[in-house]
């Protein structure tokens, strides 16, 4: 199974599998992702919008392969989302990201990935019991539920370190315009004390 990145930008990106990756999209544009899978393995992912974004402005869909791409997920306005979805046809999967502003981009941290256990659920000579198919998929669903978990805590660590440093940007400029005002204010002050005593100095004289 092969996965692979498509962006307007730097072209195609073969590489294994997407785990809670970080991507941002330029407004305007969108960012797509391939996943290769036969008719009928299972694959699922999960998203989260790490920047302060209007998102009616956001929207995310899951598409089958090449010639239908037929919609198999969508979803618009949402801060977060999870999908657990089969392959109808063979090919490529698609999972799109576009940002429908057009002055700010979008910061946002993703997951999509194939299930790795499908071949001993879908094997009838290794798993012929009904009770043995019920184990394996009670076992899918709680792989699924630790690696959105996983996922999300990666996501709110990426989170953190985006307000984290949106606060010491703020911080320091906060520091600076403070000393600022106060060398403002104190040269102000030196003038206003030579300006009276100027002032004096003339009265003194005549």
């Amino acid at each position: 199974k092969k996965m692979v990145r498509f962006s307007l930008v730097v072209g195609l990106i073969y590489i294994s599998q997407l785990n809670a990756l970080t991507v941002d999209v330029e407004p305007g544009a969108s960012e797509c992702y391939f996943l290769h899978l036969e008719k009928g393995a299972g694959f699922s992912g999960n998203y989260e919008i790490l920047s302060e974004f209007d998102l009616d402005s956001v929207d995310v869909k899951v598409a089958g392969p090449l010639p239908h791409r037929t919609a198999l997920y969508t979803s618009t306005g949402l801060e977060e989302g999870s999908f657990s979805l089969e392959a109808s046809d063979a090919g490529d999967q698609e999972l799109c990201f576009t940002n429908k502003d057009i002055d700010t981009s979008l910061t946002l941290g993703f997951a999509f990935r194939a299930d790795n256990d499908l071949l001993l659920a879908q094997n009838n000579e290794m798993a012929t019991e009904e009770n043995v198919k019920s184990m394996i998929q009670i076992a899918n669903e709680l792989t699924q539920g630790l690696d959105l978990l996983a996922d999300h805590q990666e996501f709110m660590r990426v989170r953190e370190d985006v307000h984290r440093s949106t606060v010491s940007g703020t911080n320091d400029r906060v520091l600076w315009w403070s000393f600022g005002e106060a060398v403002i204010l104190t040269a102000m002050s030196i003038w206003q004390i030579l300006y009276i005593r100027t002032f004096f100095e003339t009265k003194r004289s005549i």
